[in-house]
């Protein structure tokens, strides 16, 4: 099949984008990809100017409409994609391309969402509790469809002897926000060590500055910490607050720690409690209190630790990869819980191929 990805594409660091189009690839497909945010003009001068937003964001419609009149696609995949016009979307299915939407990313342009949906053959949303929304509004071909992990990228790497010399550590890699410095507060005086963007606004903090080890890191050295972790920590956005702020999402961390191996512990985010089960694929906290009653069971009994990582790993390659994501992208698969096996996802075929 042809197909032609639209997304955001970052050469100095790769996500969905480029996981989906590595697994559409595995299952043989031909893939052309479009980058709906290759504006020509810089975000400053945009914002500024109306009138040029507008130009340059229709010469990017035009770009999509040009390259799907030359390689004909079978099914155009778009990744949230607002620039992309309802009327853009049109005019592709009227061509006879299928096209779908993977709006994965909440709560951002939630509403643009809402109302681009009903364009599109399928809209599926990375959060449920957005997915309910889209179905109170009436729109019928929404659907949740969390996150994924690539295999070969989200796969255990062999440790270094600088992880050799200093086992039992407990990592965390995400990006600064308030509540995560709170809860890193109740772990003060055990082995963690935070890297992320932003955490140097914590060096002030007298619990938090002692675990602080750096900024941003790429995949393939996250990796390499979390193969040689104790266990790992991910700490959602919006944890423990309203659900419309974080939509009860799943984030990718969630799947790609699984991945990887290693023992996540989680707060109990509602969607990552939907997907797998709390003290066999991973452990879970509420609070602060609890968050340093798991991580010191898992740094008291590695080998419960090891079983719950491999149990988790197992759980999230059986259903859980961005392959699995492109089949149900494909109108080939649905997604669904089982009330018959909670919470773990499984997998439907749908008849003729098409959702």
């Amino acid at each position: 099949m042809r197909v032609l990805l639209s997304g955001a594409f970052n050469p100095a660091f790769e996500a969905l984008p480029e996981y989906l189009a590595a697994a559409l690839r595995s299952l043989g497909h031909q893939v052309t990809l479009f980058d709906h945010r290759s504006f020509l003009l810089p975000g400053r001068l945009r914002a500024r100017s109306p009138l040029l937003a507008r130009w340059d964001r229709a010469r990017l419609n035009r770009a999509l409409l040009a390259l799907a009149r030359r390689v004909r696609p079978d099914q155009v995949i778009v990744n949230q994609g607002m620039t992309i016009a309802p009327d853009t979307i049109r005019f592709l299915r009227a061509l006879g391309m299928r096209c779908v939407n993977w709006f994965s990313d909440f709560p951002a342009q939630f509403e643009d969402g809402l109302r681009a949906a009903p364009v599109y053959d399928a809209f599926h949303l990375g959060s449920s509790w957005a997915a309910a929304r889209h179905a109170e509004t009436g729109h019928a071909l929404s659907s949740w469809l969390p996150f994924a992990c690539d295999p070969i990228v989200h796969a255990p790497a062999a440790t270094n002897r600088m992880e050799m010399d200093r086992p039992g550590r407990i990592v965390f890699v995400g990006s600064h926000y308030p509540e995560r410095q709170v809860l890193l507060r109740h772990l003060r005086g055990l082995p963690v060590d935070v890297r992320g963007p932003g955490w140097e606004c914590a060096a002030t903090d007298p619990h938090v500055a002692p675990m602080l080890r750096g900024g941003a890191e790429r995949p393939a050295t996250w990796r390499r910490l979390y193969a040689g972790a104790a266990a790992v920590l991910n700490i959602h956005y919006g944890a423990f607050g309203p659900a419309s702020a974080s939509g009860e999402m799943a984030n990718t961390r969630l799947f790609e720690i699984l991945g990887c191996g290693a023992l996540q512990i989680v707060d109990r985010q509602p969607d990552a409690m939907r997907l797998f089960r709390e003290g066999e694929h991973l452990l879970a906290f509420s609070g602060g209190e609890e968050l340093r009653a798991r991580v010191e069971e898992a740094l008291a009994d590695p080998a419960r630790a090891r079983a719950v990582a491999q149990a988790g790993r197992r759980a999230v390659l059986a259903a859980h990869t961005y392959a699995d994501r492109a089949r149900v992208l494909l109108g080939e698969r649905v997604f669904a819980l089982h009330a018959s096996a909670p919470p773990v996802a499984r997998f439907e075929a749908v008849a003729g191929g098409r959702a």
